[in-house]
């Protein structure tokens, strides 16, 4: 069962930042603009909701269910995840059952995958992010340090108190994440590069950037607009040659610069 719930996590987090380039994880600001729905392929595939002070409340689609929770001087202090076991089973036939559900996912027809908690220090950095899983006592918990431009420099990853990789962050001169390096640290505490992923942005405004509470560097944190990431798994010598995928984004822009399609297929609907 704990194995289960492992991936299931894994699943959680990957399908949530394979959307990072097209839905986009939310954390808002008063006087942010509002992304309300995401549509791809003229379906609506991720929508928003917003508390009373404009953060965003709860992302809804048909997988995942994530609820923001805030403390009273609006930080961002967990996120509650939900989603379907089904994508999980072996059997291949539920698997397409959950892939083809009509129902979004939400917290009555769904299961509780774990909460994502937030701490900071007096300063409001980012110090800490600690992931609870139900029916186990593990956690997984990352800290972060800074650079001298107060930009999140590393994300070191820990794994029942062992450190078992970190997240090197680098930036151009106006803020946008150019480079994330993943880092594998191994039994005996050699890190090893894992995955490269570099970054080219355009000049227009990135909405995102208003969601910057959540200050894990990315979609949230850049002025402009990803138009390319290139994406490399490394190998270690001898066990293969380096895979590298490149993916490139195009955008339709309105009279304020921000995007409102992205490769013809997604849409983005603000408020």
């Amino acid at each position: 069962m704990k194995h289960k719930i492992v991936i299931f996590i894994i699943l959680l987090i990957t399908v949530l930042f394979s959307c990072k380039k097209e839905n986009k994880m939310i954390v808002g600001q008063t006087n942010a603009v509002q992304l309300t729905q995401v549509i791809v392929s003229n379906k609506p595939d991720y929508e928003y909701q917003y508390n009373e002070v404009n953060l965003v409340s709860a992302e809804k689609s048909k997988y995942i269910f994530i609820l923001h929770r805030y403390n009273d001087k609006n930080q961002l202090v967990a996120n509650d995840y939900y989603g379907d076991f089904g994508l999980l089973s072996s059997d291949s036939l539920a698997v397409q059952n959950a892939l083809n559900r009509k129902e979004w996912v939400s917290t009555a027809n769904s299961s509780f995958g774990g909460t994502l908690s937030y701490e900071y220090n007096l300063n409001g950095q980012l110090l800490n992010s600690i992931f609870s899983r139900p029916l186990t006592d593990n956690q997984e918990r990352s800290e972060f340090s800074y650079d001298i431009s107060n930009r999140i420099a590393r994300q070191t990853i820990y794994w029942e108190s062992k450190v078992t990789g970190y997240i090197d962050y680098l930036y151009d001169a106006k803020g946008n994440l150019v480079k994330e390096i993943l880092y594998s640290v191994t039994t005996s505490g050699v890190a090893e590069p894992s995955t490269t992923t570099q970054y080219e942005f355009d000049s227009y405004q990135n909405p995102y950037q208003s969601f910057s509470r959540l200050m894990i560097p990315g979609i949230n944190t850049n002025p402009n607009n990803i138009i390319k990431e290139t994406y490399t798994i490394h190998f270690k010598p001898g066990q293969g040659t380096d895979i590298v995928q490149t993916t490139v984004f195009t955008y339709t822009y309105n009279s304020l610069g921000y995007p409102i399609k992205m490769n013809a297929t997604v849409e983005f609907i603000y408020i």
